[in-house]
Parts: C-alpha cells; structure tokens; sequence
C-alpha cells in the first residue's frame, strides 16, 4: 500500500497541475502558502521560508511517499533575480526546509522541476539541442544548489529522485511570475475590448519548445513507478516545436477574434496601463478573475521576453532533446497548437475569460 503524494507549490501552474493529476490516482495533498484556485483538493498552507512552521504542518501529514518539489521564489522584476546569490540561496533553503520537515515520512521518490536555465539559456548561448548527457555549464544557478542538495539528502536517506527540464511551460494559475497562457489572455481579452487589435505584439524570436502542464503532471506520476527514471535527469516537452509569429493566427481564433496586423508592444506596460479595463469586463461578463494584476503576477515580463520585444534579431535557440525520456518509456506527446485551444477553452468554461463572441 503505497502512502500519500505531497505536491509542494501546488499554487503553481505545474504545482497545480500535478496536484490535480495525482489526486485523480490516489491521495494527494497540496502544499503552498495559498490553496490552488479553483481545485478541490487536500491542501495545507505552509511556507517553506519558515523552518519550524514548514516542520510542524509537515511532520503531521499522512505519510508521504511521493513528492514534487515545485515551489519556486522569484523576485519582483523577474529577470534580474536569475543571477543574483540571493535568490538562488532562498531557493535552496526552501527545498531544505521541506526536506527536513519530510524527514518521518516514508519517502521513496522526489520530483524537483529545474529548466532551460540548467544549459545556460539565460546567460549565453546554449548548444542546440539541450541533452541531459552534457556536463554543467559552468554559471551560478540555483538548480546546481538544489540537485546538490537533492542528491546528497537522497544517498543518506535511500529514496529516488527524478530531475525534470522542461521549456515554456503551459497551464492555468493565478498570479504565477511565469504563465504566459495568463498574459496572452489578458492581451486578447483587453485588445478586443479596447478595439486596439489583438496583434504580435513581440520583435524577432526564435522557434522553441512549450509543454503543456498536464502533460508534465503525467510525467511527474510515471516517475516513481519506472525504473529508468530512477536518480535520472530529462528533458521533457510537447514533443514539436512552435513559432509565435506562425502560431498568432491560431490563437486569434481560438480566443475568438481576429488577429491584428504586427505591432510592437511591450504588455509589461500596455497591459497595466488597461487595468481598468480588465475590471470593466470582469464587472460586467461576472468573471471570476481577479486584478488585472493578481491574475498576472510577472508574466507580462516574462510575455515580453518569451515574444522577442525590442528585438532586432532572434536570440540563440533554445530547444531540447527528449530522447532520453522516451527511451526510458515515457512518450506521450500534445500539439502544441492544440494545447493553447485547449487551454484558452477551459479559461472560459472557468470563467476567467469572456464567453466567445
């Protein structure tokens, strides 16, 4: 008889996707500072920032045999704290928090999510495609803090763990600094609105890979059952690749609207500046969104960066292999087109979004 699924972060947009998938295949409980909007599920508030208080709500939980570490700090402003010691050592102390705190449980698996960002994406040109296999690249990062961390509390203790680098990542949260699914709404929603026009609002980029955040939670849960994922570390997507400028006309219809002719935009002004606009249609459609900018947290930033605004030539490319993870038996796979029309259906059954038309 196996124990119950801790997802840490489940806030989040993969903590909450997670948390969905393993409570439909068992008990599983959330854990993060607020409850996952609008998921019915076991969840404790805690914050992992806080030693003893990470402690004393953990240790109390039903035995835990699983766990996803999905928490994650980022700064106001987003970009800048990727390179600063500060962040990078509060995430670690979160994973060391919880772990601690977890030390009664029966644990025999734990999923910690890390990214692009471990090939140094972030920092200068990565080889193409990333592949697990490589050595680091030498750069101050947090994941090398938490891994580190991981590896160590796992040989003294005997669990697994599992390593997981997907690219942009896909799926519903609120206030997540990440989600560029919540950006894009907020565009659509407002340009149409506004009359202004839903156009590309970005520069020049590159084609990349997205996963869709159900497709990761399905991941997650075959994990600990398979032996090759054992201490393994993957790269995991969608499994195509996408280009925002080809894929505008898609996400036009799949919102309901017309796509506009290109125009520059930077949403991490453009979309504060309408704020009340957001309210408006709120107001009058009965939505059950919040703030323009609860519901966004940083993802106008990370929208602007994502779409190449202010660009004159497209950055390196960053897509991955995912040859690994299928040869160790999971390859399930989403059109990537397919899973923004998804997505933006399942905002307007949520109401989170107008209706369409």
């Amino acid at each position: 008889m196996t124990g119950a699924a801790l997802i840490v972060g489940a806030s989040g947009v993969v903590g909450r996707a997670a948390l969905a998938h393993f409570a439909q295949e068992g008990v599983a409980i959330g854990a993060s500072r607020r409850p996952p909007a609008g998921l019915e599920a076991p969840h404790v508030a805690v914050d992992l920032s806080d030693a003893a208080a990470a402690r004393a709500l953990i240790t109390e939980l039903p035995a835990i045999d699983r766990v996803v570490f999905a928490a994650l700090y980022e700064k106001p402003g987003l970009l800048a704290g990727w390179v600063e010691a500060d962040q990078m050592e509060t995430n670690r102390t979160l994973l060391a928090h919880c772990l601690d705190a977890l030390a009664g449980h029966p644990i025999r698996h734990i999923s910690l999510l890390q990214g692009t960002k471990a090939y140094g994406a972030h920092v200068q040109r990565m080889r193409v495609p990333g592949r697990e296999r490589e050595p680091r690249v030498p750069h101050p990062n947090f994941y090398w803090l938490q891994e580190d961390l991981l590896r160590a509390r796992a040989e003294e203790r005997g669990f697994a763990y599992t390593i997981w680098r997907p690219p942009v990542i896909v799926g519903h949260a609120l206030g997540a600094p990440m989600n560029v699914l919540a950006a894009l709404a907020a565009y659509a929603t407002i340009a149409q609105e506004t009359g202004e026009g839903f156009a590309f609002p970005g520069g020049a980029c590159s084609p990349i890979d997205a996963i869709d955040t159900r497709l990761l939670a399905a991941a997650l849960a075959w994990a600990p059952g398979a032996d090759a994922a054992r201490n393994a570390t993957f790269n995991v997507s969608n499994g195509d690749v996408l280009y925002w400028p080809d894929l505008w006309p898609a996400l036009a219809h799949a919102f309901g609207i017309e796509a506009a002719s290109p125009e520059p935009r930077a949403l991490a002004e453009w979309l504060p500046a309408r704020a009340g606009v957001w309210q408006e249609v709120c107001a009058r459609e009965g939505l059950r969104a919040p703030s323009l900018e609860d519901f966004l947290g940083d993802s106008a930033i990370y929208a602007d960066m994502l779409f190449g605004h202010g660009r004159d030539l497209p950055p390196p490319s960053t897509l991955l292999s995912t040859i690994a993870l299928r040869k160790a038996g999971f390859s399930e796979c989403v059109d990537s087109e397919d899973m923004f029309q998804d997505w933006i259906e399942q905002l307007r059954r949520a109401r989170i979004i107008p209706a369409r038309g």
